[in-house]
């Protein structure tokens, strides 16, 4: 092989052992926990107006939440959705400006706040899959439902919410991964505090800014 087919041997080779490398391993993990972007927080009221407790979420075992299609290898993360979904939630409701805590998974902790705010985490997956011959794309969805009650509302106010975030490169990366779940994560938590707001389980401050709004 002369000098010039090498090179050009190496222009088309290269980014498959690069994708090779970055493939290898049985497993693929999701790195980290997931976080709200740092935002500014509107005035809350000093006492509790709402206790955020764990949400239910059915494990798959390992700690799998998706696959990578191409190569055939699961997806984990070592968080727990359940609580990490309760903590966007309670999150987006601070910026909004409830105020609002975090209890357990004991429902009698939220005795003596206002509204208790529970949930059912019922997807929260991520995956990824090739679309042509450089193509990869990485799809998290995640739909959970979210009810409100208290003794000041005329009844438990429920609200499904479901968020998706689709990303593209060239390879699939850790960081990627992340990216797109805490992407369609927060979004979904957005979505169902704003659902809330809407629904007048909490009165919505004059200086609050509306959930999810990305400014």
């Amino acid at each position: 092989m002369g000098k010039r087919d090498f090179r050009t041997f190496l222009q088309f080779a290269a980014p498959w052992l690069i994708l090779s490398a970055c493939a290898a391993g049985s497993l693929l993990h999701v790195p980290g926990d997931l976080a709200r972007p740092a935002r500014p927080v509107a005035p809350a009221a000093v006492a509790p107006q709402a206790a955020v407790v764990d949400f239910s979420y059915k494990a798959a075992p390992d700690g799998v939440l998706g696959r990578d299609f191409d190569r055939a290898r699961p997806i984990v993360w070592k968080g727990e959705p359940g609580k990490a979904m309760a903590d966007l939630v309670a999150g987006v409701l601070v910026e909004s400006g409830v105020a609002a805590v975090r209890r357990g998974t004991d429902a009698a902790a939220a005795d003596g706040v206002p509204v208790r705010i529970f949930g059912v985490v019922r997807r929260f997956e991520v995956n990824t899959r090739r679309t042509g011959m450089v193509n990869v794309i990485t799809e998290a969805t995640v739909s959970m439902t979210v009810t409100a009650e208290g003794p000041g509302l005329s009844g438990p106010s429920e609200q499904a919410v479901t968020s998706s975030m689709s990303l593209s490169d060239i390879f699939v990366t850790p960081d990627g991964l992340r990216e797109a779940l805490m992407s369609a994560a927060n979004a979904s938590a957005e979505e169902a505090v704003r659902k809330l707001l809407d629904g007048g389980v909490f009165p919505r401050p004059p200086s609050a800014p509306e959930a999810g709004n990305r400014k």
